[in-house]
């Protein structure tokens, strides 16, 4: 984990955060070109990542590891869209899944 300039904690480093906001301006501008609103592109080109990893994983194909960074960015995209920070998110589900899946390892131990 990093520190951002104002000292606060930083999963996602400047440089990175950088890239991610070009990407999401270049991509908007496409779908503005396109006529296609981007939220609802953002959330059909998520749901094709899934199909396509589902598929290379099942067939053995180590590509589906890329197709998922590429699933990250549309994620990052569409945080962004909803003008959400992509670090204080990620640090908000750190702490639910942290607290999350004890109680799930807890809980499946009575089954």
């Amino acid at each position: 984990m990093f520190r951002n300039k104002k000292g606060k904690s930083t999963i996602v480093r400047f440089d990175s955060l950088r890239r991610i906001e070009d990407i999401h301006k270049l991509s908007k501008l496409l779908n503005k070109k396109l006529r296609k609103h981007h939220k609802v592109r953002l959330l059909e080109l998520m749901k094709e990542h899934v199909k396509e990893i589902e598929g290379l994983f099942r067939n053995g194909n180590k590509h589906y590891l890329t197709e998922t960074g590429d699933l990250i960015i549309l994620c990052f995209e569409m945080l962004l869209e909803n003008k959400q920070s992509i670090n204080e998110t990620l640090l908000k589900c750190f702490k639910r899944y942290e607290k999350k899946l004890p109680k799930l390892i807890k809980e499946s131990h009575r089954c």
